[in-house]
């Protein structure tokens, strides 16, 4: 078995928070669209669904800041697919394809906790 250890510069390192914030926050911002379709038998459903939509719209001005970030960079996302257990990023960062796989579980925590900062905030 052949291992590669790869040290990330600090530009590389960056690149990779930033593509999990964005992976993270589309899943997020997915779900958030979900929910606000089942507000209807709530009786505050209104004023939820504003809380909702005032999330999404900061979530997609996050998102619109990430997307100008990554045409910038040395490095650009190549395909973001959902499998079953995991959600598979392919990217290339200088050239060099790279990929990273992300639980949904831990996608889900990590969802909550983005959610969390923005109600918040």
């Amino acid at each position: 078995m052949k291992v590669i250890i790869m040290l990330l510069d600090d530009g590389h390192q960056e690149f990779m928070l930033k593509l999990k914030r964005y992976v993270h926050l589309e899943v997020l911002l997915s779900a958030l669209s979900r929910d606000r379709k089942q507000l209807s038998h709530l009786k505050m459903a209104d004023v939820y669904g504003w809380m909702i939509d005032q999330v999404m719209d900061r979530i997609l001005k996050d998102m619109t800041e990430l997307r100008g970030y990554f045409r910038r960079s040395p490095g650009e996302i190549i395909e973001i697919k959902q499998e079953p257990e995991y959600r598979h990023v392919a990217y290339k960062y200088k050239g060099y394809r790279q990929e990273m796989k992300f639980l949904n579980e831990w996608i889900k925590v990590e969802c909550g906790e983005i959610l969390k900062e923005y109600l918040t905030a």
